[in-house]
């Protein structure tokens, strides 16, 4: 009983982290010149160093000065947050376990927001490690924010412009503290010395925080230290929640379109070379359909500038050839709208303009068109989130494009059967057979996806098909009846009845309208999907 009653008392003498915060003001730790000394380091880095956040999980309460103090000194937006503060959870009943954990920028050794950005809008301090971003040079496209497995870059609406914590370089560059280790009460956060080869090691080693991206991804410099044991079953408060992302609608108008517009050029060379004593080879009846299949994919170019924040600086998207693939697909693209051009002006034209058609300039549209949808996919699979890895994400991808292109081109030659004398649809069974059997592949490979949700791990698959199944179940439901009706029953009953005496053209015209329209809401919806539904991965956060 002794005993029990000293601990008592001596637990009563300890002062509160608030105790602690107010008797500290009250000396010389507060002097000018003199203020969290004790919080930076004495020198700046030398070669090979680099400055690199500490953060003590014991002495973090929770209290968010440090949200608050950033929030304040950088001027940020309501709702904008360069630093963020959540939880881990764990233990037994008898034995619980709850932390508090802050979190911001970790200035990666390799930072992936730097090797994304189309338009070099990052850049690694050398002498001091700090990542930056360079506001003047962002457009807006909020790659990095894909790219970073950490949730740092922030979009800020009101500017158009991604921006994010650096440090505050300038006043380090003062002696003075970052804003957050300044108004930390409790001391939890401090500025120390690193070098590249410990934050590779650490990271080799996992030592990071429970729940955390693999460290391995980018190599973050912030280093998070405890005395106390941490129990095996750490994980962070929200592990468990699954919530929609952002849908990012120009992006998703951009993917579809421009997978239609070369789905359907492939589609047309395909059948010139097949059927070379067809329709498909008249002039006219090619013409037309490679103007239309050249204006989707203008269209489709011109809408992904809406997803821009700063859409008139769009022409630097192209300076990061040589590290993003962002630069990349926009680069291919661009070559297949001109070369579309050029094929679509010939086709059109060149009786008059004494262009001669070329096959060879067909197949070159088509195999640029192939590479920009090939940039496209590495653009989300760069991003090493598991739901975009590269082959689920080619296979929507180029299946999208086979769907929506073998619609568009039997719709097509319907309506060129109609205004062109000596145009016909006879390829159009065989168009309605392929796409009943891709879009039935594609949607049976969709729906298998959905068996994730019964994972023991309750990881990022199973996150995304508990959305897919529970919160986004109108959409799902849709993105599958359209599908099915539009990419199966429809082309299979075209495919039917295309030879049947009592059926008109007419009639198989509204049926060829009614696939490509429920085609092209379905794989609009599949693409909606495809970002709401995919599970980022991000620091720990608070309870849902």
């Amino acid at each position: 009983m002794k005993d029990f009653i000293d601990a008592e008392l001596a637990a009563q003498q300890d002062l509160s982290a608030v105790q602690r915060f107010a008797r500290l003001a009250d000396t010389e730790a507060f002097a000018p010149g003199a203020r969290h000394r004790d919080r930076i380091p004495l020198t700046r880095p030398r070669p090979g160093e680099q400055y690199a956040f500490e953060v003590d999980l014991d002495a973090c309460s929770g209290c968010k000065s440090c949200v608050t103090a950033c929030h304040n000194l950088n001027g940020l937006d309501a709702g904008e947050s360069w630093r963020a503060v959540g939880e881990l959870q764990g233990g037994s009943t008898a034995a619980p376990y709850l932390q508090s954990v802050t979190t911001a920028c970790h200035h990666c050794v390799e930072p992936a927001c730097m090797t994304g950005c189309p338009a070099l809008a990052y850049e690694k301090d050398p002498a001091t490690g700090i990542v930056r971003h360079l506001d003047d040079q962002c457009i807006g496209c909020q790659y990095c924010v894909f790219m970073c497995p950490y949730e740092v870059p922030r979009f800020s609406h009101e500017l158009g412009i991604v921006r994010k914590c650096d440090m505050c370089h300038d006043r380090l560059a003062a002696d003075e503290a970052p804003a957050c280790v300044q108004a930390c009460p409790t001391a939890a956060i401090s500025i120390t010395l690193t070098t590249e080869a410990a934050v590779v090691a650490d990271s080799e080693a996992g030592a990071f925080l429970p729940g955390a991206p693999d460290p391995r991804l980018t190599f973050p410099s912030t280093r998070y230290v405890s005395q106390r044991p941490q129990p095996a079953n750490a994980l962070p408060a929200d592990y468990f929640a699954a919530r929609p992302e952002r849908a990012h609608p120009p992006l998703v108008a951009m993917l579809v379109l421009t997978q239609l517009s070369v789905g359907t050029f492939a589609v047309e060379e395909l059948l010139r070379a097949l059927t070379p004593a067809s329709a498909s080879a008249s002039a006219a009846a090619a013409a037309f359909r490679a103007t239309v299949a050249l204006v989707l994919g203008l269209a489709a170019i011109g809408v992904s500038v809406l997803h821009l924040g700063r859409p008139l600086l769009a022409w630097k998207a192209v300076l990061g050839l040589r590290r993003s693939w962002l630069s990349r697909e926009i680069m291919a693209f661009g070559a297949f709208a001109g070369l579309a051009l050029l094929h679509a002006t010939a086709l059109a034209l060149g009786d008059r303009l004494g262009l001669p058609e070329s096959p060879a300039l067909g197949a070159l549209v088509v195999a640029t068109g192939a590479l920009g949808v090939y940039a496209s996919v590495m653009v989300y699979a760069a991003t090493r989130r598991a739901c975009w890895h590269p082959l689920p994400t080619a296979l929507r991808f180029f299946s999208t494009a086979a769907i929506l292109g073998l619609a568009t081109s039997l719709v097509l030659s319907h309506i060129a059967a109609w205004l062109l004398p000596g145009a016909s649809a006879s390829a159009g069974p065989a168009l309605a057979t392929a796409l009943a059997v891709t879009s039935a592949l594609k949607l049976a490979w969709e729906a298998s996806l959905l068996r994730h949700v019964r994972d023991r791990q309750h990881g990022p698959r199973r996150r995304t098909a508990t959305l897919l199944l529970g919160e986004l179940h109108r959409v799902t439901g849709a993105r599958f009846l359209c599908g099915f009706a539009g990419g199966v029953a429809l082309p299979s009953l075209y495919a039917a009845v295309h030879d049947g005496p009592a059926v008109g053209p007419a009639f198989l015209t509204v049926v060829a309208v009614a696939t490509v329209a429920l085609c092209l809401i379905a794989e609009l919806a599949e693409r909606h999907l495809f970002f709401v539904a995919a599970s980022a991965p991000a620091m720990p956060g608070g309870l849902p």
